[in-house]
């Protein structure tokens, strides 16, 4: 809402000089003013007129770590005067809302936040996009300009308070009002509501826009201190154009054509490292010219800067990531890798990198988590991510972010409910089931009391259990999941087939020859790219001389006719190979059903009520859910039939233990017994498997 108009031409009258900043009746400037509607002021400035503004004022480039994304603030004015109500001039909410739509269309930020105010802050909302550009929609067509006054600086500084600054983004916060201050607290000034964006980055940026009415002495000697802030006043109903403010980022990879959205003939200044030089020093046709000398690192930064439209304003900046040189190369070394995790489920993604592109961390999208594994000075990376809360069926991509600021997108995770399967391992299609063997007749058991006794005690136990289970069920009785249908066995692959063409296939025990997509260049896990869990950790690589071998499990007999072959032999185009299970570990049809392809030993660890079973060549995640959970059931392992767990609390306690199958401490190798909790790291021994 507005002051009185005597209030309005006083301060009006108080005001500095008029000037214009954009084409129209449009003025811009750290201390603007602009006259009332219909209303022509024409007097002599009180002092001399200041110098042209120079390009160079303001422009450096920051040290430390750059942003790679853009977060947008949005501080609306939500008071009845924006629809014309009161002592409103315009109604203007209309034009407001989609200027700031435009704004996200057209500038695409990576984050918004919504903040509106009338008699303080009324709704406060964020949005990651282009996740959220529904809801994003929807919001802002439901906004409404129906409340009462306009407390701008509390509202203010309650809306610039919670912002940090964070590494990967740079901010611009907007400031949408027709009104000035009119709260009964005199304590909330505009200087301490500018103050109140502490932390923030150094190209972080707020304009207050004033829509029809001018800006305060107060207000405009507070932006021009401020050293982040300025201010832009615009006639009564003319809507602002948001994307000639803040700081873009563009990646560059043609030099002669480097965004510089400004008018033709504005001098250009830029920041940069050695090597990088403006061609021309003013912007045409919307684009400016480099030099560039020498190899740069692709995600080089720059600072391309045109001087504020006004003397005190901020200087105009984009952000630049040069990639005029070669493209990082990213050699992805599992593809084979399964990346549709269940909740819980993690996988290890492994990379090689070129020498001048050292990693410095990931950019994980909302519901994955995940660590960058590297040893110092070394090219191969490993990114560990898990499903820590993705809605199922979301595709999400996270991505490996450059020490020079580029980014390097990696490969899609899904998340998924379906069966749980080892990474690399493809799901199988369950077999039909067999007709149940007829069991044989059972012996006639003795009489008497003490014969009874046993089948007493066996009663007591299985009630116990029930009892156990009952207390993590709760009273409410729920339905018991379904048993997973046992898994086949994974093919009986008896040798490779590397032919003279260079391409590599699997050969079964009756003769079947299956192709395998094997990579052209960089090292593959042969069980994870051929989907064979058996064959995990035996390591290849495409060769000048032909295909290297690289590791060969101790487990895992590779031959060329009477010879194994050991690491670093190059086998010839137009070879077979032999392929053996050296021990029961990997026997094809060893019942461990779709672990597998994890090896042993196994160990158990404990997160929660998610149980890891990790293995020599992969891990295994499993949510378990209220109620008394078969192991040998949920991962179809007849080796692991009888082994069940519950949740109690946020614990996980061992129900059952079969015969012949022992869980030992992690620390200290005690034996674990049915009715303990499970410690953080426990060992599983089986007994020995049959191949």
């Amino acid at each position: 809402m507005r002051p009185a108009a005597a209030l309005f031409l006083t301060a009006l009258l108080a005001s500095g000089p008029l000037v214009r900043a954009q084409s129209g009746p449009v003025s811009s400037s750290a201390t603007p003013s602009s006259a009332a509607p219909g209303v022509t002021l024409r007097r002599a400035p009180a002092t001399p007129p200041a110098p042209p503004p120079q390009a160079g004022a303001g422009c450096v480039l920051p040290t430390g770590p750059l942003p790679t994304g853009t977060r947008t603030v949005f501080i609306l004015d939500t008071s009845g005067s924006m629809r014309g109500i009161g002592d409103g001039q315009a109604d203007i909410f209309g034009r407001v809302k989609a200027a700031m739509n435009a704004y996200v269309r057209t500038g695409r930020p990576g984050r918004v936040e919504l903040v509106t105010f009338d008699s303080g802050p009324r709704l406060r909302r964020s949005y990651t996009f282009p996740a959220d550009a529904a809801r994003w929609n929807a919001d802002l067509a439901a906004l409404r300009a129906d409340g009462r006054n306009t407390y701008l600086y509390r509202s203010v500084a309650e809306a610039l308070a919670p912002l940090k600054a964070t590494p990967g983004d740079v901010t611009t916060v907007f400031l949408l009002t027709d009104g000035i201050d009119n709260d009964p607290d005199a304590g909330h000034t505009a200087q301490r509501a500018l103050a109140a964006f502490g932390s923030r980055g150094p190209l972080d940026t707020l304009h207050y826009v004033a829509l029809g009415t001018q800006i305060p002495q107060e207000a405009r000697a507070a932006l021009a201190a401020s050293r982040y802030a300025q201010g832009l006043t615009l006639p009564v109903g003319q809507a602002p154009r948001l994307a000639d403010y803040g700081t873009p980022l563009a990646t560059v990879t043609d030099p002669a054509r480097v965004p510089a959205p400004f008018p033709d003939g504005t001098p250009l200044t830029l920041a940069a490292g050695e090597g990088v030089r403006l061609a021309d020093g003013q912007a045409q046709g919307g684009l400016a010219r480099l030099t560039v000398t020498g190899r740069l690192p692709v995600g080089t930064p720059a600072l391309l800067c045109a001087p504020p439209t006004t003397p005190g304003g901020l200087p105009r900046r984009v952000l630049l990531r040069l990639a005029v040189g070669p493209e990082p190369r990213l050699t992805w070394l599992n593809p084979g890798a399964d990346r549709t995790l269940r909740p819980g489920e993690a996988v290890t993604l492994r990379y090689r990198l070129d020498a001048d592109t050292p990693p410095r961390g990931l950019r994980l999208p909302a519901g994955l988590t995940g660590e960058l594994l590297r040893l110092p000075g070394g090219r191969e990376v490993a990114v560990r991510v898990q499903n820590a809360g993705l809605p199922d069926g979301t595709g999400v991509r996270p991505e490996l972010l450059l020490g020079e600021g580029g980014v390097l997108p990696l490969a899609a995770i899904t998340a998924g409910n379906g069966a749980a399967m080892p990474a690399g391992t493809a799901a199988p299609t369950p077999p039909a089931r067999p007709a149940p063997a007829q069991p044989a007749p059972l012996p006639t058991p003795p009489s008497g009391p003490a014969a009874r006794l046993p089948a007493l005690l066996g009663a007591v136990l299985v009630l116990a259990l029930l009892a156990l289970g009952g207390l993590a069920w709760g009273r409410r009785r729920r339905p018991a999941r379904p048993a997973m249908p046992p898994a086949p066995p994974p093919p009986n692959v008896e040798g490779l087939q590397y032919s003279e063409a260079r391409t590599l296939a699997l050969v079964g025990a009756g003769g079947e020859v299956t192709a395998v997509p094997v990579p052209l260049g960089g090292p593959f896990d042969l069980g994870q790219v051929a989907r064979v869990p058996h064959l995990s950790g035996l390591r290849l690589q495409q060769d000048q001389g032909g295909l290297r071998v690289l590791r060969v499990p101790a487990d895992l007999e590779v031959s060329q006719g009477a010879r194994l072959l050991r690491e670093d032999e190059v086998v010839r185009p137009g070879s077979l190979l032999g392929v053996a299970v050296a021990r029961p570990a990997r026997a094809p049809l060893a019942p461990l059903g779709t672990l597998v392809g994890l090896g042993l030993p196994l160990r158990l660890r404990v997160d929660g009520v998610t149980l890891h079973l990790l293995g020599p060549y992969g891990e295994h995640a499993l949510l378990l859910r209220p109620g008394i959970t078969d192991l040998g059931e949920a991962f179809g392992a007849p080796a692991l039939h009888g082994l069940k767990l519950t949740p109690s609390g946020p614990h996980l306690l061992l129900a059952a233990l079969p015969a012949g199958v022992r869980l030992r401490r992690g620390d200290d190798g005690a034996e674990l017994r049915p009715g303990t909790y499970l410690p953080p790291e426990a060992q599983l021994e089986l007994p020995a498997l049959e191949g």
